[in-house]
Order: structure tokens, then sequence, then C-alpha cells
């Protein structure tokens, strides 16, 4: 195989660094030069695989999106990882609906394989036989367990090529969902559909379980412990947001509640030092969704913006 001849790597070549033996070797080994660790999932369900990219496979991951991936298409319904886009963006459709379902894929990018990728570049690309497999071994991480190369959670490529690799399914769950009055939008690895019609949503769930058959390339299921089914007789939430009765989406009383005691204790010098960091991502979060509501909470107590919040120890190092 002689990948050094092809217009792909010319302009990798053209774009870094390295010799032509230095970028050959970058591109057969870049699977598998990984640093993993797990961290602990939420609720305490298990561990997580972090998976991070050497520096020199995270520089190549980022030229090939840049130069390549970048240009491939992605379908309106995916809304995580994309530039102008944001969770609000995920919820907000479904605000307005009277029926909720919520559906969740299974270890996302680890089930997202090579051969998925490689699939869609030929659907979708004039990309050779051989840029393709360049492609699909910079993008994924080789599991000497399983012998599978897939994204891996930690790579900076991997959320925009897990957008492009599920354009056919986004497009086809949207097309049904649209023939039927339901709204279907997708933050990564959650699925959120919405209507105003009762027992139409379960028609949706048993379509998108028969569509991950069919595009059985993607290698993805559905985890059933996080399918729910609700209206607005309960509390409805996507993505950490509420959705009101009111048609809105916002970051609910419970998180509002937390932020007026974390903000005092931040304006009173009794918060931990190790909290300050956390405390500001999940304000600008929440800006993000609800700016207003988030400013006057700064200003009750007596900060004019989210940088602001701060330890006195770090202000003196500024």
């Amino acid at each position: 195989m002689k990948i050094s001849a092809t217009p792909l790597f010319q302009r990798l070549r053209k774009r870094t660094p390295f010799s032509q033996y230095e970028l050959e070797l970058l591109i057969v080994t870049a699977c598998a030069r990984y640093k993993t660790h797990h961290i602990a999932k939420r609720h305490g369900r298990g561990t997580r695989e972090i998976a991070q990219p050497r520096s020199e496979v995270k520089y190549i991951q980022r030229i090939a999106m840049e130069l390549e991936m970048n240009r491939l298409q992605i379908h309106d319904v995916a809304t995580a990882y994309r530039q102008g886009h944001s969770i609000l963006d995920h919820a907000k459709p479904h605000a307005e609906g009277r029926y909720l379902l919520k559906m969740d894929f299974r270890d996302f990018f680890p089930s997202i394989g090579i051969g998925a990728i490689t699939h869609r570049l030929a659907m979708e690309t004039e990309y050779s036989e051989v840029e393709r497999w360049i492609l699909g071994r910079i993008l994924t991480k080789f599991d000497s367990q399983s012998g599978r190369f897939h994204l891996a959670i930690g790579a900076p490529s991997s959320p925009l090529v897990s957008n492009f690799v599920l354009r056919e399914f986004d497009s086809v769950i949207d097309q049904f969902c649209s023939g039927r009055g339901v709204r279907y939008t997708r933050y990564a690895d959650d699925l959120a559909f919405s209507t105003m019609e009762r027992d139409v949503l379960g028609t949706v769930e048993v379509q998108v379980k028969e569509e991950l058959r069919r595009l059985s390339y993607l290698g993805l299921t559905v985890n059933e412990e996080k399918t729910v089914h609700v209206s607005r007789k309960h509390r409805r939430s996507l993505v950490g947001l509420t959705l009101t009765n009111e048609g809105e989406a916002s970051v609910g009383r419970r998180m509002k509640r937390e932020f007026r005691l974390l903000l005092h204790k931040a304006s009173t010098g009794n918060l931990a030092a190790d909290q300050y960091a956390t405390l500001r991502g999940r304000l600008a979060f929440a800006h993000a969704v609800d700016g207003d509501a988030v400013q006057m909470l700064l200003e009750r107590y007596g900060f004019n913006n989210i940088s602001e919040v701060q330890s006195t120890e770090t202000s003196r190092c500024d």
C-alpha cells in the first residue's frame, strides 16, 4: 500500500512539519498512541475509559479535521460539538411538546468503529480506498482486547466524526418523525423526540431500534435503561435543562438554588478554593441558556461577571 502517493497524504505532508517517513509512521501507529485511564460513571454505575491521544496524534487529528473532515456534511438535527450550537438548540425545540421521549446510545464513541467511518466516507466522498484507510487509522484507537479500531473518548476528532457517521441515521429518523408531527434532535448520544399527539412516540421508539438494526455498520444500540417517556404532567428535563409548561428551556429552580448558595459562599470567602473553577464552569453553562437570570444572580452577590468569581488567593496572583 503506497500511502505517500495519495493526494490526501500530500495535503497532510504540506501542512505538517513531518518528513515523509515520519508521517507514514505516525499514520500507521497513531491508533496505538493513546494513554488510557478510567473514571467513574455518573450515579456510580461502573467506569468509563478515557483514551487521550498523545500530542503528535492530537496534532494530526486536528489537521485532518481542519483540512478534510470540516467540509463533510452533518444533519441539522445534530446539535452537539458544532460551532454556534449549544444544548439549548437540543432542548428548546421540545419545550412546547406535550409528550417527550428520551433515548440514549450505549457506549457511544467506542461503538463507532473504523468500518463505519470508511463506509460513510465511501458513500459521501471521492476518497480512494487508501485515503479512507489513512483517515480511519488517524481517527481511531486500536483496542487490543477486542481487536477493534474505534472512536475514543478523549480524542478531539471523535465528536465531529460521530456527527458525520450518523448523518444517514439522523436523516432517516428525521424524515420518519416529520411525517408524524414529531420533532427530533440529537445531542451526541442523547436523542430527544416530542409531539403534541398521544401514543405516537411508542412508534418512534420502535423505528429507532429498527433503523439501528438496518444500519448495522454503525454498531450502535439503545441503552434501554435510559429510555424515558414523559408528559407535561411530570417534570421534563433534557441534558440538564428543565422544559417548562410555558414552552421554554430553563436551568431550573434547583440549579438556581444551588447557585444562590454557592455564590453567597463565594462572596463571603467561604467557598473552598478548588470549587471556584467548577462554579465558573457551571455558571457559564447556565449563562448560555438563561443569561439574564445568571447575570442577576451574579450582581445580587456582588459580581459583575463570571470571571470575577474567584478566590482571594487567585485574585492576588493575578
